[in-house]
């Protein structure tokens, strides 16, 4: 099965995406997203077989790997998130209208296919921090309201959003265990709460920070302490 799937990501490339459509209805795959069909924006928590089709698509060509569920978890964001970085476009894990332009353009034939090497990364196998995209200097600009300690261990002493301590992935401590309990609680973070900024906590902070019409520079300052505590 796995020459089977190698195979049709190759012929995404070479092919087109029409041609996908068949060999993807042929091994009995969800179909694939139609190129003229209305596209919604998708973020996590999305359901439907919308979500199940861009599952199917994102597995053919290799950055996702899970189950197709339906549901838009934090599985598809991390793989919606490296297909956007590897097709050069607003990394934000969130299926908007310029990632379905790019992922399903009018020629197929540039259509970015994730390293044979580099697994696709899941919620219980997170990626290292060279795979992370960093963030753009104007994304800095809008949540970095205070330069971060040098330490990585940042503890929490309030709830009150202009006395907690500036975020990024790296830190730990009782900050960042709050964090991920406010993710945890708005349904975007679904791992441990074990005081670690990993990436997926910083996934998660993306996630949020969009949903949340914020910059979605995975950075927790005053403005995203501010929204998520309120």
């Amino acid at each position: 099965m796995k020459k089977i799937i190698m195979s049709v990501r190759q012929t995404v490339l070479n092919l087109g995406l029409s041609t996908a459509l068949i060999l993807s209805s042929s091994l009995g795959l969800s179909p694939l997203v139609s190129a003229q069909s209305p596209r919604p924006e998708l973020r996590i928590g999305s359901t439907g077989t919308v979500v199940q089709e861009l599952q199917t698509t994102l597995r053919l060509l290799g950055y996702y790997s899970g189950e197709t569920t339906g549901t838009y978890d934090e599985a598809t964001v991390i793989a919606v998130y490296q297909f956007q970085k590897a097709a050069q476009i607003p990394q934000t894990g969130v299926m908007d209208r310029t990632t379905w332009e790019t992922l399903f353009p009018i020629s197929a034939a540039n259509l970015p296919v994730a390293e044979e090497q580099a697994p696709t990364p899941t919620a219980s196998s997170p990626t290292t921090a060279q795979n992370e995209p960093p963030a753009t200097p104007a994304q800095e600009v809008t949540d970095a309201e205070a330069t971060p300690s040098s330490s990585t261990n940042q503890t929490a002493t309030s709830t009150d959003p202009d006395t907690l301590p500036l975020l990024k992935e790296g830190m730990e401590g009782d900050s960042v265990k709050l964090l991920q309990t406010r993710l945890q609680a708005l349904g975007y973070y679904t791992g441990r709460v074990d005081g670690i900024f990993g990436p997926n906590t910083r996934i998660a902070v993306i996630a949020a920070q969009t949903a949340l019409k914020l910059d979605g520079d995975g950075i927790v300052g005053a403005q995203t302490w501010r929204k998520l505590l309120n």
